[in-house]
């Protein structure tokens, strides 16, 4: 298969998605045989309305109960490698305990262009992260503080994220983010040109095909334009 990369500039690709939802991103990656690119519908937005699209900033993160003594440093200079727009996006080993995310992750992140955060496991600081519009989608909400019980590993390598359809999704860095209210796609970079494309296309066939159901015939508007 010949890898279609799109050209354009990631703020302009970022702003095309507003355009598009979850479900038409998917059955796009299906129908081009990629149909296990959709994370489990536990990770979710922490408040109605929230979106994120951007590339993938991986992080992974493990157990450690001894509390890594230089897990400050550590997080400084990961933050630091981040740029806009990414999208924080972590694997934490499927911790199923602590918050791995917090608003001040979201403060750090925001400063060095982050636009908004994928958590397979817990968040906390609900309130502020909504307050101040910055979205995230996680597992569960929790108040328990992650130090000393989970730490990062390492970052922009490629990372297991719980699947929908299969039991993990592979996320590598730069692959592009897509968040809204029926959950989280990842779309593997190299495509992204192509389900872009494809998902302009559909979008334009599905309003032409609800203003014709408004006044036609439904079983000749399904046939016009087949699987919708």
């Amino acid at each position: 298969m010949v890898a279609v990369i799109t050209r354009k500039p990631m703020e302009e690709i970022v702003k095309e998605f507003d355009q598009f939802y979850t479900g038409l991103v998917y059955d796009v990656l299906e129908e081009m045989g990629y149909p296990h690119q959709a994370l489990s519908p536990e990770i979710a937005a922490i408040a109605p309305g929230m979106t994120v699209a951007g590339p993938a900033f991986t992080v992974q993160m493990v157990n450690d109960p001894t509390s890594d003594p230089d897990l400050r440093q550590k997080r400084i200079n990961m933050f630091k490698e981040m740029t806009y727009p990414c999208v924080d996006i972590r694997d934490t080993s499927f911790d199923e305990r602590v918050a791995a995310y917090g608003e001040m992750n979201a403060t750090l992140a925001a400063k060095y262009g982050c636009v908004g955060a994928v958590v397979d496991g817990g968040t906390r600081d609900s309130q502020h992260l909504i307050d101040r519009g910055f979205p995230v989608f996680a597992r569960f909400k929790t108040p328990v503080e992650a130090l000393g019980r989970i730490s990062y590993k390492a970052w922009q390598t490629p990372i297991a994220v719980r699947g929908a359809i299969t039991s993990t999704v592979t996320v590598n860095p730069g692959d592009f983010i897509f968040g809204d209210v029926d959950g989280v796609i990842s779309i593997p970079k190299d495509i992204l040109g192509k389900v872009i494309e494809k998902c302009q296309k559909m979008v334009n066939t599905e309003n032409c095909a609800r203003d014709e159901f408004k006044v036609g015939d439904p079983e000749e508007v399904y046939n016009k334009y087949g699987r919708l």
